[in-house]
């Protein structure tokens, strides 16, 4: 009765608070008290009908017509329409105040068979919720102490075989109390666990995150790679597992930028090798051919030597700086050279078969 009396003499000062709305800027700061208090309002009818069993639809009807007027409050505030606003609080807060009427008859209604029926639900309901408390325990291998909550429980039982309402009452108020209590203490203990398995699975990466850092360097990525360093740093000073995780989503971000430009270097790679193969073999052909010809076995020596080198050079590119995407450095290298090899071997070739 007392939250009752407070519910409504919150809901008068309000309504007569707000009756006019002077100038924009107070009216802004207006409007905020508006929404805030009709949120409150909503949020403290919401709990009323969560911790009772068998709401009658009446509650529920009005507690709807009160969340759709919150709702339409805010709009209005949003559009700066102080008028409708005022309205829809006023409207909101009048649903809220039937809900909240309602709530109160219905709690009025009880009877006390149906007090000793609802006490035997509630003690199903903590048995079972601390059933599962002692399972959570057991996975995480905690020595959390259940006795006093098990103690709790038998005393319930006790008083409400007995028939001892409000003595039931007060005792499933310390379950609820002391479940709470439990509930939070095995959540901090799953979570410094999920952070203790995180920091282990990102030591145990660490090396593999120094391996991406020096390809990056490698590739010319400097920028990728002290971005990889830097969340390598917050990766194994985080304490927390969302933040390792965070930290985890960079690195594969940036890993793939190491592996595009790899990539890139291995099909430049196997191009430039498919246009030395030819090469080579055409100089293994011409040098069967050979027999006694000397200009042509010394430009087939030259060739071979080249072709060696070429093959050492192209090796030498998989880890070039900044790629081998650089055709310009590529012309100068490994394209010049495989355009001497053809012009030694069409020379080779011309002694070969002319002479013969």
């Amino acid at each position: 009765m007392n939250k009752l009396l407070v519910f409504f003499s919150l809901f008068l000062i309000i309504s007569i608070g707000f009756v006019t709305i002077p100038s924009t800027v107070h009216a802004d700061s207006q409007l905020d008290v508006l929404i805030k208090i009709t949120q409150n309002t909503k949020e403290h009818i919401k709990n009323d009908i969560d911790k009772l069993n068998n709401i009658s639809q009446e509650v529920h009807d009005f507690y709807d017509e009160g969340t759709r007027d919150a709702e339409l409050l805010i709009q209005a505030a949003e559009k700066e329409d102080a008028e409708s606003a005022k309205q829809h609080f006023i409207s909101a807060m009048i649903a809220f105040k039937r809900a909240s009427l309602a709530i109160s008859e219905n709690e009025s209604q009880k009877t006390p068979q149906a007090i000793i029926s609802e006490h035997s639900q509630i003690i199903k309901k903590y048995e079972y919720n601390v059933k599962k408390l002692k399972l959570i325990s057991g996975k995480l291998n905690t020595d959390v102490n259940f006795e006093q909550i098990d103690q709790l429980l038998t005393l319930a039982k006790a008083n409400h075989a007995t028939g001892n309402s409000e003595q039931t009452q007060e005792v499933l108020s310390s379950i609820a109390v002391e479940g709470k209590q439990i509930q939070k203490l095995l959540y901090e203990i799953s979570e410094q666990n999920r952070i203790h398995k995180a920091k282990q699975f990102a030591q145990k990466h660490a090396e593999r995150i120094n391996s991406l850092i020096l390809q990056a360097k490698t590739f010319g990525l400097q920028k990728t790679a002290d971005v990889l360093e830097q969340s390598q740093v917050q990766l194994l000073q985080a304490d927390s597992a969302n933040q390792i995780k965070q930290q985890f989503k960079i690195i594969i971000i940036h890993q793939q930028k190491v592996e595009q430009v790899k990539e890139t270097n291995q099909a430049e790679l196997l191009r430039l090798q498919s246009l030395l193969v030819p090469l080579e073999n055409k100089a293994q052909r011409l040098a069967n051919d050979l027999k006694e010809n000397n200009p042509a076995d010394y430009f087939l020596k030259r060739a071979f030597n080249l072709i060696e080198e070429t093959k050492q050079d192209i090796s030498d590119l998989e880890y070039a700086p900044g790629g081998i995407g650089n055709t310009k450095y590529l012309d100068l290298t490994i394209g010049k050279k495989i355009q001497t090899i053809k012009d030694l071997l069409l020379k080779a070739e011309k002694l070969i078969y002319f002479s013969s």
